[in-house]
This record gives C-alpha cells, structure tokens and sequence, in this order.
C-alpha cells in the first residue's frame, strides 16, 4: 500500500491582512498531483486541516478539498484524517457521522475517514491486503478524559490527566484492536520533545501536552505526525517516525522551511524501502527596507513572485519631500500581500530662501495623519489592522488637491 502523509494545512488561515487560503490551495493542488503520478492509495492528514472560522469559511474550504481531491476519492482512494489542536472536534464529528452515511466506493476501498476521537481504522489495498491505522487526535479533555478527571483545578493538573488518557487510549488500541499480523501505522496529532522546531504555531508550551519519545511506542511501520510545523524525523536518525510539517509557509518563522510531504510503502512484512520526501513550492517571504521611496520603481526587478511572495516591510519617508499617501497606494500594487509594515517619518532639515527666511513647508495631510496613528498605536496589539484601516480612510476621504496643501494655517 501506497501511503502519502501530509499535516497541518491550516485553511482559512490570515496572516496579517492577507488570506493565506491561496497559498494553501496551491499546495493541496500539487499534492494531488503526487497523489497521481506515485500511485498513492491512502493519504493521512496528521490534524490542523482548518483554523477555526466560521460556517461560510468552512463551507468554501470543504468546497476545496472536495474540488481537489474528489478524483482521487472516486478511483478508490484514501483520506484518514485526525483532528489537531486548531480543528473544531464537534465540526470534525459531525462530518464523520455524515461520511458514513455516505455511498461506499464499490470496491470496498476508499472514503473519506475523518475523527476527532481515538479510532482503529483497516483498510485494504488494490491487492486486498489489509492495513491497520491506530488514530490519536490532539490530546484534549473532550477526547481522552471521562469522569471525575474532566474536573482539574489548573492547567498543568489538566495536562497531565490528558497525557494519561492518551497513553491509556493507545494502549487500549494496541491490546484490545491491533492485530499482530497486519502491518499497523499510527498517526497522532502531539508535540514529542526532541522535535526539531522553530516555533509551536499560535500556542504556547504551557497549554500544550508535550510528550517523552519513550512515551509513545515506535515499533509501527510508519508513524505520521502532525503539529510540528517544521519536517523531519524523531529522533533525526530514525526514518519511519517523522513529522510532515505543515504545507506552505504561514509566518515569518517559517520563511526558509523546504515544505514537503512524505510517502511511503507497507506491506504484509511492514514498511517497505524508504520513505520519499516529495518537496512542495512555497512562496516566498521577504522583509525589505525601503530607505528612499523614490527607488520604489527598482522593487519589483530586485525581487520574484512579487504578486504571491507574503511581505513585510519597513518604509522611511520625509514629510517635506514624499506623499505617504501616494507611495504606500504604490506600494499596495507592488506587494499585493505585504501582511505587515513599519513607517517611519524622517525629519529633514529644512533650506534657507535666498532671501534668509525660512520657506513655509509643505504638508501631506494624510501622510502627517498616518505617520501620528503609527506612532500612536507602535505598541498596540492590532496597529497594523488599525493603520490598514486609516490608510483606506484617508484614501477615499481626500480628494487628490486635498492631500498636499500648502500651509493651512
């Protein structure tokens, strides 16, 4: 059996002001194209398949998925899905009670799997030979505690009895589900230490369950992992235990990860060969300073993918010299999806008419208004929506004579 794991795709997903679901989408496209030409029968999805948004949201992202992926479902295909810390477990059980209302493919094969709770899962090859999936989703209360547990008095007291239940689900699995002479695969949804990592994607370690190596068994053929966004194996040395990383890059710590998904092959005797790791194009992330706007016409020669690469830039302008309004307009046709900027104003001195008096200056009335928000807001936790909001303001409110005036007084 052909298996292709990927994790943590994260549709309707923002960063900044820009909707990353494009970025995303494209991933998935060319995942679906490696679905193909390596004859994968089953793909695992390691949790993190949406952020929590609303119902209109998910219906156009479930329109996607299904836009992408139906063809691989009707020539008897796989999806196994596990819900991850930023999926809604009511959403994902809903929709797995729906699934399996759902039309069978005739050969028995395939479907769309998806839970929020531990599940035992077989499914069969082209060949009928059966494999065996042991499913962990991300370890919370509603899916691992049951009783008196489900009371905690802190964070740390909930952790630690949510790290109990999942050792007891798998264990559970493994004594009670796992046949010893099938192949077997597990897939989870949990941060194992010694993971290498950059940053745990918008959640903190003290909410998080971080697991030993040694607290989770490695003798399955293939261990599928989601959470850790950035790839690799755990330990570095072993091959059949990894992390997939998410698919594209969704902030600025992930701007030089090489994104990929990873296939790999079971049969009757357990893994098979190595495990491929297939590589996805992502776009680029740039942080650029512009110190003179006057060479913001060089920008789009001195950088690729302009119109895809998610961009964050610093802007120093001169109130006596530049119409902030006019270069930031530009700049939002150069950088279609800058997700953050800093503006700074920088005083110029000013000449002496020949005369000796000092001439009036000239002022930019949005400029002035924006680089005072910016200051105002620096340390404010949505400036950048705030200033975002002010620049479109100014825009629409003055009129092209209105923005520079001599002065008003």
């Amino acid at each position: 059996m052909k298996i292709l794991h990927t994790a943590d795709w994260h549709l309707n997903t923002t960063l900044g002001r820009v909707d990353l679901n494009p970025q995303i989408i494209n991933a998935l496209e060319q995942i679906a194209g490696l679905l193909e030409v390596h004859e994968v029968e089953v793909m695992l999805v390691a949790g993190d398949l949406f952020e929590k948004s609303r119902p209109d949201q998910m219906r156009r992202a479930v329109g996607e998925i299904k836009r992408i992926f139906l063809p691989f479902l009707e020539c008897g295909g796989a999806i196994v899905a596990i819900a991850g810390n930023h999926d809604s477990e009511i959403w994902f059980d809903t929709m797995r009670d729906a699934l399996r209302l759902a039309t069978p493919h005739p050969s028995g094969r395939g479907g769309f799997h998806l839970t929020a709770m531990p599940e035992y899962l077989r499914l069969k090859d082209k060949r009928d030979q059966e494999v065996q999936f042991a499913l962990l989703p991300y370890p919370t209360p509603r899916s691992y505690l049951r009783g008196e547990k489900i009371h905690y008095d802190s964070i740390e007291q909930k952790n630690a009895f949510v790290k109990e239940g999942f050792a007891q689900a798998l264990k559970t699995l493994e004594e009670k589900k796992i046949d010893p002479t099938l192949p077997s695969v597990l897939m989870s949804h949990v941060h194992v230490s010694g993971a290498q990592t950059h940053t745990l994607y918008k959640i903190s370690e003290i909410e998080d369950v971080i697991f030993k190596q040694s607290d989770i068994p490695t003798h399955w053929a293939y261990v599928a992992y989601g959470h850790i966004h950035l790839p690799g194996a755990v330990p570095p040395t072993s091959q059949h235990v990894r992390y997939s990383g998410s698919i594209a890059r969704l902030d600025a710590a992930e701007r030089d990860d090489i994104k990929s998904v990873v296939v790999f092959e079971v049969d009757q005797s357990g893994r098979k060969g190595e495990v491929q790791i297939l590589p996805l194009q992502s776009a680029p992330f740039y942080q650029i300073e512009i110190n003179d706007p006057d060479d913001i016409e060089k920008l789009p020669s001195e950088y690729s993918d302009l119109e895809s690469a998610l961009v964050f830039y610093t802007l120093r302008w001169q109130p006596q010299k530049h119409n902030l309004n006019k270069i930031l307009g530009e700049l939002d046709r150069i950088f279609p999806n800058w997700y953050g900027r800093k503006i700074e104003r920088v005083e110029n001195i000013q000449a002496t008419s020949a005369n000796g008096s000092t001439p009036l200056p000239v002022y930019d009335v949005a400029g002035n208004a924006l680089a005072y928000l910016n200051e105002r807001f620096e340390n404010h936790a949505e400036r950048e929506e705030l200033m975002t909001l002010a620049h479109e303001i100014l825009a629409q409110a003055l009129t092209p004579s209105e923005v520079e005036t001599k002065n008003p007084l």
